[in-house]
């Protein structure tokens, strides 16, 4: 067989035999990462359940606690409340309110920890609290706005009245059967209380114990927070107690966005009054006579910080009472009688002629004459709920507005009046 007939011996192309190595080469490779990953999988699993929380924890439990981590990232600093205090730490909140009700010797403490943690020890006078709090009794229509502003009416079980609602979403809770009513006091129905088993009731405290509610509350075991808002000597102070509310929900990040954003707005009405000289500030008084009393604002209250705001001058300006002052109606006439402004607040006067029928002597006031007196019952529903007192304790600014638009028109030519009314 010569060599051109002899057969050749076949050889494998090298590409193919070089694909086939390759091929078994990077299954080999994938296998072994794939098992790396496996191995490594409970390890990362660990490293992302305890990996610091960069938001509180609004809903829920710490499903694996570390005792390194701070679990309440967002926190709320107080600048105008002097009422209450925050102390933060990493897995509970220690809350104490210092001035439950105006002159008070106790205070009120409440150690808020985070639901799935432990409870610290060293605080036996404090209510335990786990956070956040998942039903809320409100015993004040004061609190309702809170609630609605930070997301939280669906946590709302129970009302003290509700004649006393004016929020349209929370009366459709009523409507709808959501929520009860349980009153307040003497009157607070212990029973229906106990059946909801809220995790907090807020409270109102008082100087006078009949009529608080919290002893009898506590006494049964529920978990009970006294707001004291109400003792505020300024609007922005009252408002702040937003943060109250939201350390319970661990809403404290938005409390404290909110918060900042009503303070913005505040100063920036303020400011625009800021420099109007003394001789155009007008003269400003308020209250009303009750039966033969005249309780006129204190020169320490709310009401006379926000007239000095809007560029007014307080007729008691220089009195240091931050609670209301009784006097004669001769006493309040001699004082301002000639002064410009009248603030009221009367929820069924609607006109100056439902003032000379509730007293004649009303019509001796120059405010009077020249129909510039105004009541803050501009948002009254049916049942003569009133916003001001409930969603106009959250909008300082648009209360301080309201003012300014009453004392100095110019300055404000576009806003209408939200919380107050002139009688015509």
């Amino acid at each position: 067989m010569t060599d051109q007939n002899r057969p050749k011996p076949i050889r494998l192309a090298q590409p193919i035999m070089s694909g086939i190595a390759e091929k078994h080469q990077s299954s080999a490779l994938a296998s072994c990462v794939f098992s790396l990953l496996l191995a490594l999988a409970p390890a990362a699993a660990a490293a992302d359940a305890s990996a610091a929380p960069v938001a509180n924890l609004t809903d829920g439990c710490i499903e694996q606690y570390d005792p390194t981590l701070d679990y309440f990232p967002e926190k709320a600093t107080l600048t105008y409340a002097d009422g209450f205090s925050l102390a933060y730490f990493k897995h509970y909140k220690l809350v104490t309110v210092h001035t439950p009700w105006p002159d008070a010797k106790e205070t009120f403490r409440y150690l808020l920890v985070q639901c799935g943690a432990p409870t610290p020890e060293g605080f036996g006078d404090a209510q335990v609290i786990q956070v956040p709090i998942r039903s809320f009794v409100a015993l004040s229509s004061t609190h309702l706005p809170h609630l609605d502003v930070l997301g939280a009416l669906d946590r709302l079980t129970a009302v003290s009245s509700f004649k006393t609602i004016y929020a349209p979403a929370v009366r459709e809770m009523v409507a709808a059967g959501k929520i009860a009513e349980v009153g307040r006091g003497a009157n607070i129905n212990l029973e229906v209380i106990l059946d909801l088993s809220p995790d907090v009731v807020m409270a109102v405290g008082h100087d006078q114990p009949q009529y608080n509610s919290h002893p009898l509350l506590q006494h049964a075991g529920i978990h009970v927070a006294i707001n004291s808002e109400y003792v505020e000597s300024t609007l922005l102070g009252r408002s702040e107690w937003l943060k109250f509310t939201a350390a319970f929900l661990n809403e404290d990040g938005l409390s404290q966005r909110l918060f900042a954003d009503m303070v913005e707005r505040y100063q920036h009405y303020a400011a625009l009054v800021r420099d109007i000289p003394a001789d155009r500030r007008p003269g400003v008084f308020g209250g009303s006579l009750l039966r033969d009393t005249w309780y006129v604002p204190g020169g320490d209250s709310y009401i006379a910080r926000l007239i000095a705001d809007a560029g007014g001058v307080y007729r008691w300006a220089e009195d240091t009472h931050r609670a209301s002052i009784p006097l004669s109606l001769e006493a309040v006439l001699e004082r301002a009688g000639d002064a410009e402004v009248w603030f009221t607040s009367g929820l069924d006067w609607f006109s100056r002629a439902d003032l000379l029928a509730a007293n004649e002597h009303y019509g001796a006031f120059r405010a009077f004459r020249e129909g510039r007196v105004y009541n803050n019952n501009a948002r009254l529903n049916e049942h003569k709920a009133n916003d001001y007192w409930q969603m106009g304790l959250i909008e300082p600014d648009v209360q301080l507005a309201d003012v300014i638009k009453i004392l100095h028109p110019d300055k404000l030519p576009e806003h209408r009046l939200k919380y107050y009314r002139r009688l015509p």
